[in-house]
């Protein structure tokens, strides 16, 4: 009778008296709601309804009771016990109809919002995918951005911008600063030698090397073909001269083993500090002194360490001059000749 009902309503019903039969049309996906019709005193002792729980944890299959006139505690246990709705066997069929109409517009409400539910964690683990290799990206172009792409050391723009902030850390916490220049020594006779390929390998290493000896804060760049820059946070004249000779001395002694062949290089090295040297009074002040340093060890030998302060007076005040007064007109080199180039 109430399956004709149901029929009538226009649904479609799939009666069984079968209990494996009904679990297996809900794993299915097959129904949209249970009917269980079974006389009031089993229905009262059973755990249908949350036995079907269970079995459908992802979505919401009504479960309606059909039952013999129960009273209020029987109905209030059947309700505790995990039923969705309790009707009685003496309800008129268009209440019935009612009934079951409300409880499947129930369910149509919790699948829509479980279906928003399951597209919005979609959405989520698509933009955390998004942003992790948003991250991943931005990560790697600030390193091809700041990265020296042979030596793998911070490159020349890098170099400048981290100089820039540490001059400023240095003023503002009245901390020293000190920076080496260093070049490697003949390097031309390494390239035209062995190959320009061996001189790359040979600025890697010597790159390696430089980090290795260099504090946590410390940075190291390159900032010219076979020009290094170190820059020492904290670290005032004597110990940056200590770490300078370290430097100079490990180069030295390193072997540099290149496709069969055991090369030595030296390395000449000019640094200057904050604020010790009272002509400091810029972060390019201080690359400038570094370099002019660097060029009197290249000059005087090689292979050596020289301090801007080590400088004479005169010298110094010389360099000074040339960084802060630039050349006049009449003081320029002349300008290469014209060419003019015609074909034949």
């Amino acid at each position: 009778m109430w399956c004709d009902r149901l029929t009538d309503a226009g649904w479609r019903v799939l009666p069984t008296e079968d209990v494996r039969e009904a679990v297996a049309a809900i794993r299915a996906h097959m129904v949209d709601l249970v009917l269980v019709q079974l006389p009031f005193r089993g229905v009262a002792n059973m755990d249908l309804p949350r036995v079907l729980r269970e079995i459908a944890p992802l979505e919401r299959v009504p479960v309606v009771i059909l039952a013999d006139e129960p009273g209020e505690a029987e109905r209030a246990n059947l309700l505790n016990g995990g039923a969705d709705e309790v009707i009685s066997q003496s309800t008129c069929p268009a209440e019935f109809v009612a009934r079951i109409n409300a409880q499947l517009r129930l369910k149509e409400l919790h699948d829509e919002v479980a279906q928003s539910r399951q597209e919005l964690a979609e959405s989520l683990e698509r933009e955390r995918c998004l942003m992790t290799r948003m991250r991943r990206d931005r990560a790697e172009l600030r390193e091809l951005c700041t990265t020296d792409p042979l030596t793998r050391v911070q490159n020349v723009r890098s170099f400048c911008d981290i100089l820039g902030h540490e001059f400023k850390m240095s003023i503002r916490y009245s901390q020293p600063l000190s920076l080496l220049m260093l070049d490697a020594d003949h390097f031309k006779l390494v390239n035209d030698t062995y190959g320009h390929p061996t001189g790359d390998y040979v600025l890697k290493e010597l790159a390696v090397i430089l980090q290795r000896q260099v504090r946590q804060s410390d940075v190291v760049a390159r900032t010219g073909g076979e020009e290094f820059g170190i820059i020492l946070p904290k670290a005032g004249p004597k110990q940056a001269g200590k770490f300078a000779q370290r430097i100079r001395k490990e180069v030295a002694a390193h072997r540099f083993a290149v496709y069969g062949h055991h090369l030595r290089l030296t390395i000449s090295i000019g640094w200057a500090s904050y604020p010790a040297d009272a002509e400091v009074a810029a972060a390019e002040m201080i690359v400038y002194l570094a370099d002019q340093a660097l060029l009197v060890a290249k000059e005087t030998g090689r292979n050596r360490v020289v301090a801007f302060g080590q400088l004479d007076d005169g010298v110094r005040s010389r360099l000074v001059r040339q960084h802060n007064q630039p050349l006049l007109p009449a003081e320029l080199p002349p300008a290469p000749a014209e060419v003019v180039m015609s074909e034949k």
